[in-house]
């Protein structure tokens, strides 16, 4: 790993941050992520509201680094234009050897930005993403399936992205090649690739780039972000329909293949086992049961709307109000 006196000296760290109608969580998740940063940095927005933006500026001012913030023009009319497009416009302007991403509705743990960075270890590795856990209460279904999902995909990445992974299900669980990022905290070195414009998986998109370019991810599990998932079946559709789903529209860019596909109904089956595991108690085993007919229902209306009624991108990016 990269001594820490060494790489806070010498590189200029680049925060890509996209949010919108966020100003109750903006400022705290800026201050949670620059907390244990003492190197140089620029912070590039595209937020395209002004209460948003009043409360970046003001967390930014309280840690001595509102001249270090710009905010992009490209969402100056107050009218957000698609995460991955404001995302690319972000990447074009950004000027640090390592680009940070996060999302204004989440908090960080401690020190995460030397975390990310410190497994840049070899000029192979071009991203490295952190780990999600859930803040829900797990007392009730939806709290639990937050839990439960966040901890599946730390097993998967344990799995794919680590040398020595050990533990539960490594028997049913067959190790691949690499494994994508979360949007939700991720690192890359300066980078030429940009996400398409109407793709609904930035991150995922990004990750198939590089991997596709012989390009390494790293895992690092101490960088954590801490998640609000859905509360509502409703908002769960709406979310997973956006996030699943898109890895189903991955296919059309041409670099998707059946041997580095890592997200389909027959990849999750190798997670039959998870839920089962997961359950403490005989309410959660329950709750881990509803869980199936649940999955199945999301991936029949994954399958018709983008394979059958070819759903548009703005029609299936729906804002899930009960994360915020």
């Amino acid at each position: 790993m990269l001594p820490e006196s060494r790489y806070n000296k010498i590189m200029l760290v680049s925060i890509l941050l996209a949010a919108w109608k966020e100003e109750q969580t903006v400022g705290k998740a800026l201050k949670t992520l620059l907390n244990g940063y003492k190197g140089e940095l620029e912070i590039l927005c595209a937020i395209p509201d002004q209460p948003t933006i009043e409360a970046l500026k003001a967390a930014a001012t309280e840690l001595g680094l509102a001249d270090k913030v710009w905010i992009s023009d490209l969402v100056a009319d107050g009218k957000p234009k698609g995460k991955p497009r404001e995302l690319a416009y972000l990447m074009d302007h950004a000027k640090g050897d390592f680009w940070i991403y996060g999302d204004g509705d989440v908090s960080f743990g401690e020190n995460v930005i030397n975390k990310l960075i410190s497994h840049f270890n070899s000029l192979d590795v071009k991203a490295v993403t952190g780990r999600p856990i859930s803040t829900d209460p797990k007392d009730n279904m939806m709290g639990y399936f937050g839990h439960l999902l966040a901890d599946a995909a730390h097993h998967k990445r344990t799995i794919d992205l680590t040398e020595s992974p050990v533990g539960k299900g490594t028997a049913f669980v067959k190790k691949r090649p690499f494994f994508p990022v979360s949007g939700y905290l991720f690192a890359t070195r300066k980078t030429d690739i940009r996400p398409a414009f109407d793709t609904l998986v930035e991150d995922a998109y990004i990750s198939y780039m590089i991997h596709n370019q012989g390009g390494k991810i790293g895992y690092a599990p101490e960088a954590e972000v801490y998640i609000t998932y859905p509360k509502t079946l409703s908002d769960y559709f709406k979310q997973k329909k956006r996030s699943v789903g898109g890895y189903v529209q991955l296919w059309k860019y041409g670099f998707v293949t059946k041997q580095n596909n890592t997200r389909s109904f027959g990849r999750e089956l190798e997670y039959f086992w998870f839920p089962f595991k997961y359950a403490q108690n005989i309410r959660q085993f329950f709750w881990s049961l509803m869980l199936y007919p649940i999955r199945l229902y999301l991936w029949l209306v994954i399958f018709w709307e983008r394979k059958v009624k070819k759903k548009s991108f703005e029609k299936t990016w729906l804002r899930v109000e009960t994360t915020k």
